[in-house]
């Protein structure tokens, strides 16, 4: 993960917590839907907040 934004950590531990409930209480495919979508989304935000422009560096 590159973003170091705590907002989006946040935002991830959540949507992983409801892929571990789907996936815990017997509904499979719904928690492989939401793994998927998380997935793709964290990297889609990581890839835009690298090339984002005015970025401090470290």
């Amino acid at each position: 993960m590159m973003c170091d934004n705590l907002f989006f950590k946040v935002l991830w531990v959540v949507v992983y917590a409801i892929t571990a409930y789907f996936t815990f209480t017997g509904n499979m495919m719904m928690g492989m839907y939401w793994m998927a979508g998380g997935m793709l989304a964290q990297a889609v935000v990581d890839l835009v907040y690298h090339f984002w422009p005015n970025r401090k560096k470290s």
